[in-house]
């Protein structure tokens, strides 16, 4: 069932007939590195349970990722802690799958499209979420150049092989959203090569400061 249209993908209402695969995802090794969540092992009736409860609380907003021709799922997005008197809700994806030339955007395009439904229907003015750090740097840049901004690092968040990994936090405004235009331009424009360049080296700056200060001499 459509929830949001889009052109090359739409965002579904959560179903049985793709909870097989979205179990096997949040199962695998990968994923488990940047989302801590899905280190505890979890059958498919154990998920169902999970996504029925989430979406019942009215505070999560959970959707599959399908391609609008082989409506295959692709992915899933969510809005959690979703807080009307705050005005805010916190964004995320999971898409462990391979991607092909027409589909190798849809997490951004996913993003863009539920980050507009948080603005514009929910009347929500800030978007935010954090990402493994540097695990995930080429998806930290990709969603700079959909209007993303860093808002600070978690340092040592959580722990993996007793190595710490930090956890990189950003947002995006409505204000932001809309000066930008960031709905009416062609995804693949937003992350031609030119943008990306420019954002990870904002990203490299930003970074080199937050999580290794330098020293200050007194």
């Amino acid at each position: 069932m459509i929830f949001i249209k889009g052109k090359g993908i739409n965002l579904c209402v959560p179903s049985r007939e793709n909870l097989a695969q979205w179990t096997q995802w949040i199962n695998e090794e990968g994923v488990r590195i940047t989302v801590p969540s899905t280190r505890i092992p979890k059958t498919e009736d154990m998920q169902w349970s999970w996504i029925q409860k989430q979406m019942k609380t009215g505070e999560r907003l959970l959707l599959e990722i399908t391609d609008t021709l082989s409506k295959k799922m692709l992915g899933v997005v969510s809005l959690s802690n979703i807080n009307y008197e705050k005005k805010s809700a916190q964004i995320s994806t999971i898409s462990p799958t391979v991607k092909n030339k027409d589909t190798r955007f849809c997490v951004y395009e996913a993003r863009r499209m539920v980050v507009e439904y948080a603005f514009f229907h929910l009347s929500l003015h800030k978007v935010y979420g954090g990402m493994a750090y540097p695990h995930n740097a080429g998806f930290l840049v990709n969603n700079m150049c959909i209007g993303f901004q860093i808002e600070g690092v978690s340092h040592a968040e959580y722990w993996i092989d007793d190595s710490p990994v930090n956890i990189v936090n950003y947002f995006i405004t409505r204000n932001r959203f809309y000066e930008k235009d960031i709905i009416s331009q062609p995804i693949k424009e937003l992350l031609k090569k030119t943008n990306r360049d420019l954002e990870k080296k904002m990203m490299e700056k930003t970074l080199s400061m937050l999580i290794s200060p330098p020293c200050c001499e007194f």
